[in-house]
Order: structure tokens, then sequence, then C-alpha cells
């Protein structure tokens, strides 16, 4: 068989990346969908093509220049990235972040004024993303906004599979979000545990970070162990009484207003980058 035609999915945590690799590329026709379990980006995944289209999806979070780049080198892939925009994305990990057990306050997750949070403002910067892929592989990725599945699915679906070349099984595709949301209650109370119980005083942007030295099997169950208890923790506080719950908010609105206003320009880039992309795809927005 010939070199297959390869398409690699990258995006960030919490933009939809899940949901699609769970909800919507099992429902692609025409082409090769491989799943993210136990899949890894290097060259022996080859042997796994069997098609003459091939679609891979690994989430690559802040990660996501050195992904587009290995995608390239190893499989020759078109890349293909989904965004969501910087505010939502941004509280939606800090979220996350709290649900792992740390204390962080947002201000210290991203730092719009002096760029010592977790998150780098550099990094929510989508277009100098586009730009790095469009130079480093000679082409275009094809993005995805979250925010238009969320508007009109009909569009995002069309442009998407017009991307690829590709059908879709309506009968298989399910709109069912596959991420648990928890509560604000719930994590600020974690938070709240965080910062009477734990040590947070080094924290990192992940839990993989502080067990790369260690064996694979350990930093497995470590990392099983954090998701478990967490997991069972937010389920006892869903039940705690409101007192308990101090009057800092988890994230104040006019941080993640600043965090709007900041990014924009480049938000409004990548809106005119999918709109130019999807017209030249044929795909025509049928929702205002």
């Amino acid at each position: 068989m010939a070199n297959p035609q390869t398409y690699f999915h990258v995006g960030y945590a919490r933009a939809a990346s899940t949901f699609l690799q769970k909800a919507v590329f099992p429902a692609l026709t025409g082409l090769q969908y491989i799943p993210r379990n136990r899949f890894r980006v290097r060259e022996s995944e080859k042997k796994r093509f069997k098609a003459d289209k091939i679609l891979m999806s690994r989430e690559a979070g802040q990660r996501i220049f050195g992904r587009s780049d290995d995608v390239y080198r190893i499989f020759n892939s078109r890349v293909i990235i989904s965004l969501r925009r910087q505010d939502a994305l941004i509280a939606s990990n800090y979220r996350l972040h709290v649900k792992r057990g740390h204390s962080t306050r947002f201000e210290n997750y991203l730092d719009l004024e002096n760029d010592q949070g977790i998150w780098k403002k550099s990094e929510l910067e989508f277009m100098r993303i586009i730009r790095h892929i469009e130079e480093s592989t000679g082409e275009k990725p094809f993005v995805f906004i979250f925010e238009d599945y969320k508007s009109d699915p009909d569009y995002y679906l069309a442009s998407l599979c017009a991307a690829l070349g590709c059908g879709i099984n309506q009968d298989k595709l399910s709109h069912e979000a596959v991420h648990k949301s928890y509560n604000d209650k719930q994590l600020r109370l974690r938070r709240q545990f965080a910062d009477r119980f734990a040590n947070n005083d080094r924290e990192q942007k992940t839990p993989e970070v502080n067990t790369r030295s260690e064996n694979k099997a350990v930093a497995w169950l470590k990392r099983r162990s954090l998701l478990w208890a967490s997991a069972l923790f937010m389920r006892i506080v869903k039940l705690a009484p409101d007192s308990w719950v101090s009057n800092e908010p988890l994230i104040e609105q006019a941080r993640l207003d600043a965090v709007e206003e900041h990014y924009k320009d480049d938000w409004q880039a990548c809106i005119d980058f999918v709109e130019q992309q999807n017209k030249a795809l044929g795909v025509i927005r049928t929702r205002i």
C-alpha cells in the first residue's frame, strides 16, 4: 500500500479534545481513525495503518509546538488544531488544576501583569501556534473552534468533514459531554482543603512533571491514585453544607474579563482564519 494521507489532531486540554476523540472521530466514515488509547507519537505506530486515509489524535496541551513538529516529522501529517476562547480555556484548566488538589489562586495561575504564572501569556497566543505549524510543515493547519460547535454543530461538522474529505455516520455521533463538571462549591471546598492540608509550595502544571524520573509503573500508579482520590473527595464534599464554603470566589469574573480583553485581537484573528479556511472548503455558516 502506498503511503496514506495522514491527519493528526492536536489541541489543548479542555478545548473539546476528548469530546472529539470519543464522540465525533469514531463516527467519521471514509478513513481509519486510530483511537488515542495506548497510542504514542512514534514510528512504530505506522504498522497500525490499514487505509489510504488515517486520522490520529493526541492531546498536546502546552506541548503543542513540539507535538505538531513530531507528528509532521514522523507521519508527515496535516495538523488539525482544536481551540477554545482563551478566557474559557484557562478557566476550565484552572478548575481542573484545583480539582487535582492545588491551592493556586487564579491570578497566580495566569499572571497577566508580570507573567510569572504557571501558564505563560504566550501559551495562549493561538495565532503564534498556527503560524509556527504553517512555517514548519509548509501547510496551514486545519483549525476548529469549540464555540462554533456549541453555536452551530452542523457547520462545525460540515467543516471537519470537508477538511478531511470524509463522511459522518449520524447514528454513531454523540453530542453528550464526556467530562464530568464539578460545581463551584465542590471546587472551592477542594481549594480550601488544599490551603489547609496540602503542600503546594512547588506546584506544577501537571502531575507528570514530578514523576518523569520514576519507574513508569510507579508514576502511573501515582497519577491514578491522585485522580481516584480527587474524584472521591469531590463526591464527598458535594454533600457538605454551604456554610463550610468561604466567601472567596473560585475565579473573579473581572479576571476572566481581563483575559478576554488581553487576547481579543488574537482570538479575532483565529475566527478570521477559520472563516477563510471554511470558505475555501466550500462550507458556509448557516446560523448567525
